[in-house]
């Protein structure tokens, strides 16, 4: 597929400079790279006749125009009035430009560089008429103006009310109390543009919270009203709030919905999509019907399945009336089914346009308003009760666990590896329902692993599309040894354990991955990026209250570990949110925390202020009363997050550092203090130390290459020695016995003392005949004790400098009495057993009684 750059060259070169976007072109069109306009044209012709009718033009715009729209629209382009669009017609309305008004209403341009979003003025009616009729009592939103919305057709009065992030905390909270205190919106008159930024953060993150995806949308995303924004947000709120009942757990008569021998567990990790379009079968298979449905758009279009369905539903009630199916048009079977609903009490908000065209957001919402005023399901006999009871259905615990773990990971925005395995298609994003069923094949997991460093998964060896079990396990694997590649704690896990959906050991795994990206996000955010540690973040904390004035923190102020049980008022938690961004609490709805309700009054309203701020916390108010450690490092880690990011933004301000130099600083000098001092580091190496002081200003060359001199085999070792002395000789070593004369001159010829250093003590050579004077000896180094062989020390094992060295052989014997410090005397002071190890295959091991060593041993 060609750039979006280069196919919008060709576009603008083959319709005149304008552009082929501003040209009449269906969905299924737009953004394709179509050149000739015998392809566009096949495209509308559905059935090939070579002519375009009205119902094809409508089926290919099904979702964005009704019959009505595309009548109109065929009656612009058909110059000879037949009511159908030929190729020549056709042709002439994409050089002429005309652009439909249908079309015009359906697509908008927004954003950079010509890019596009689309969103159904259908869909906005109908969200409108959702909000209408669940918040349509609350009175602070009608004195505030906000209801009822206007839902007139080509009304946008739906994002201006929800621009401001009032009517979006309100809609949250009807799916879940706890992701809204409604004490922390911001209500008018008096809303400032930070305000309505808080109420934004605040909707955005508890979205978030309920499990909405959020991608790309912000908070001045929201303040600016962008339609297909608000309404892919407002559809995903809507679609919580309408299917948040059809469960197992509230509707145990769902059991009667399973298949074979498939398990309630099973059951429960379907999407709601899926369980009502096994519920729609079951009734059409009760009704002895051959319609079966496969999804909640195409097949519901022609009203047929949702009249059979009604019919069984309310079989003791009287419908008002019965569709023909004979009629061929779709939208008056429509609205006969529509009619029916209302007649049993059930006030649908979808169109019957919007039936006929196939919409399936729309008919999932209608399917879900049917199911929760009457599901039609037979009462569950003694056997399946008790197979439901045995379910573990409600783990307190481990629930909470596992739904703030699944909510992290739907908002990492993962990509699911098994969606594109067989084919090239684009893959999709992946979304966990439950977080033990779904994990059990290991992908979601090493997604995760791979987010957090990228190119620890070897894919190309990952199953993506287990087969079998043994694929399962092989997949188990990977993640535990992914998991060791990570440092992450991977005793008694195995592949098998992952496989079986052990819950305590895959929470203990999420539970690493979650904290390890926490904690890699602020040491990306710190100015060193160095690791952070739990100690760090209870400092930050601290510090961070302690900036606070007397008057306006309510807690005591410090905390020792993230288990204090002074955290269960959650009065620290919210000193902290004061502190990062002053002015935001509302001190008034602050509670003493002293009691259980007080407590949890307490927590609700601090999640809501952390969201507020921005941060992104998926713990529940229970963790907070119940000061859960690990919720407790999450929530200190999203404010700390919070607080570097602003201080990133402004260059500072705050009372108190992003990154406090405590935290930097608690183990290690600081960084700006120097080293402790090494005066001889650089003019003497520490090993000259105990030399005296000579007039060579650096040491003897022929003391740092004695460690190398020293050879491994004992006939050059004895050897060696000998030759160095000879090297340069003196003058005084001369083959034959000197005379008297010559003795008495040597001493002037030897090298002055600034030379190369002479060779170690030696006792100067005695003449054969026994007459002449003897020479006295040169100086001697204090290094040169390291030339001769030491005594073994005590125990028998040599010193590690000379772990090396050979033990000595026999001396020579024609050594001089008193030349115990001449090195060629090679007789240790005192004898000792020496711990050589015998390989002579004798099996010895102890230790030589003699000094005699052979070269097998040596070896």
């Amino acid at each position: 597929r060609l750039s979006r750059q280069t196919e919008r060259r060709r576009r603008t070169t083959k319709f005149g400079g304008r552009g082929l976007d501003s040209c009449f072109l269906p969905p299924v069109c737009l953004g394709r790279c179509v050149m000739d306009l015998r392809k566009v044209f096949a495209e509308l012709d559905r059935d090939g006749d070579g002519v375009i009718s009205p119902a094809e033009m409508q089926s290919v715009l099904m979702r964005s125009m009704s019959s009505a729209d595309a009548a109109v629209m065929t009656a612009e382009v058909d110059r000879n009035q037949d009511g159908r669009i030929e190729f020549h017609e056709f042709q002439a309305a994409m050089q002429d430009l005309k652009i439909s008004k249908a079309v015009q209403k359906t697509f908008v341009r927004h954003g950079a560089a010509n890019s596009q979003h689309s969103w159904s003025s259908e869909e906005m009616q109908a969200f409108t008429e959702v909000v209408n009729s669940r918040l349509g009592e609350d009175q602070r939103l009608q004195k505030g103006g906000y209801l009822p919305i206007d839902n007139a057709e080509g009304s946008t009065a739906l994002f201006e009310k929800c621009a401001d992030g009032v009517v979006l905390c309100r809609l949250i909270s009807l799916v879940d109390p706890d992701a809204v205190d409604l004490r922390a919106i911001n209500f008018p008159p008096k809303l400032s543009k930070f305000k309505i930024i808080e109420n934004n953060n605040l909707a955005i993150n508890a979205a978030k919270d309920i499990g909405c995806r959020i991608t790309n949308i912000g908070a001045h995303d929201v303040m600016e009203g962008r339609p297909h924004l608000i309404l892919g947000l407002l559809w995903q709120i809507i679609r919580l709030l309408l299917t948040m009942k059809i469960s197992i757990r509230e509707y145990p008569e769902m059991a009667r919905l399973l298949r074979g021998d498939e398990t309630l567990a099973q059951l429960l990790a379907l999407p709601p999509e899926r369980v009502l379009v096994r519920w729609i079968n079951y009734h059409l298979e009760n009704a002895k019907s051959d319609r079966r449905v496969g999804n909640l758009g195409k097949d519901l279009s022609d009203s047929v399945v949702y009249d059979t369905v009604m019919r069984q539903l309310y079989k003791g009630q009287k419908l008002r009336g019965r569709i023909d199916v004979t009629e061929p048009n779709l939208e008056k079977r429509a609205s006969t089914v529509l009619d029916n609903a209302e007649g049993v009490g059930v006030s649908p908000f979808i169109k019957a346009r919007d039936v006929a065209s196939g919409n399936a957001k729309l008919n999932l919402a209608f399917c879900a308003q049917l199911f929760n005023d009457c599901h039609g399901l037979a009462p569950l006999d003694q056997e399946e009760a008790k197979e439901l009871a045995d379910l573990d259905l409600d783990d307190a615990g481990d629930t909470r666990e596992a739904r703030t773990f699944k909510l992290w990971m739907n908002s990492l925005n993962l990509t699911d590896p098994s969606s594109n395995s067989n084919s090239g298609e684009e893959a999709s994003t992946l979304q966990i329902n439950d977080l033990f069923r779904e994990l059990c094949n290991g992908l979601p997991i090493l997604s995760v692993m791979d987010h957090i460093e990228a190119g620890s998964v070897p894919w190309k060896k990952v199953r993506t599309d287990p087969k079998n079990r043994h694929h399962v396990v092989e997949n188990g694997n990977h993640v535990v040894t992914t998991g060791k590649k990570l440092d992450l704690v991977m005793v008694n896990i195995g592949g098998l354990d992952i496989a079986d959906g052990n819950k305590k050991l895959i929470l203990a795994v999420m539970w690493q991955l979650m904290r390890r990206s926490t904690v890699d996000l602020l040491s990306s955010l710190k100015n060193d990026g160095s690791k952070v540690e739990e100690k760090e973040l209870i400092k930050f904390a601290n510090d961070a209250v302690k900036t606070l004035p007397p008057g306006v923190k309510k807690s005591s102020g410090t905390i020792r570990t993230l288990g204090d049980r002074s955290l269960s008022t959650s009065l620290f938690l919210i000193d902290l949110c004061e502190a990062v961004s002053p002015e935001t609490v509302n001190w008034d709805l602050v509670t003493p925390g002293k009691t259980d309700e007080d407590a949890l009054l307490n927590a609700r309203y601090c999640l809501s202020i952390a969201r507020k701020l921005g941060a992104g916390v998926f713990c529940t108010p229970e963790d907070l009363k119940e000061v859960r450690p690990k919720m407790i490092l999450l929530f200190i880690a999203a404010i700390w997050k919070v607080n570097v990011e602003r201080e990133s933004h402004s260059g500072g301000g705050h009372a108190f550092a992003a990154v406090p130099p405590a935290l930097e600083n608690d183990d290690a000098p600081p960084p700006k203090r120097a080293p402790p001092p090494r005066p001889a580091a650089s003019t003497k190496p520490s090993w000259v130390k105990p030399q005296p002081a000579e007039k060579p200003k650096g040491p003897p060359s022929w003391v740092k290459p004695q460690p190398a001199e020293k050879p491994k085999g004992p006939p050059s070792w004895v050897k060696k020695p000998q030759q160095e002395e000879k090297t340069p000789p003196p003058s005084w070593v001369k083959p034959h016995p000197p005379s008297a004369s010559t003795a008495a001159e040597a001493p002037p010829s030897r090298p002055p003392p600034a030379a190369p250093p002479a060779p170690p003590s030696r006792p100067a050579p005695v003449p054969a005949n026994g007459s002449g004077p003897t020479r006295p000896p040169p100086p001697v180094p204090r290094t040169a004790p390291a030339r001769k062989p030491l005594p073994p020390p005590p125990g028998g094992q040599p010193k590690s400098n000379f772990a090396a060295a050979p033990p000595p052989p026999k001396p020579a014997p024609a050594a001089p009495q008193g030349g115990g410090d001449h090195v060629v005397n090679l007789e240790p002071d005192t004898k000792g057993p020496y711990s050589f190890k015998s390989v002579n295959g004798t099996g010895e091991t102890g230790a030589l009684d003699s000094n005699d060593v052979g070269e097998e041993e040596w070896d």
